[in-house]
């Protein structure tokens, strides 16, 4: 993680394949939206996910 990087407070993300995420399960992203993944209802999905 760089010194002044932004990290969005309160958001953990495991993906580790995803572009915003730091290494540190912290996101980078400038903002997020987040959805209901119809498959499994008590899960969630990210829309601002982007794949390394």
């Amino acid at each position: 993680m760089e010194k002044n990087e932004p990290i969005l407070n309160g958001i953990c993300c495991e993906v580790d394949n995803c572009v915003h995420n730091n290494g540190a399960c912290c996101c980078t992203a400038h903002e997020i939206r987040v959805k209901n993944r119809s498959a499994h209802p008590e899960e969630t999905m990210c829309e601002t996910f982007r794949e390394v």
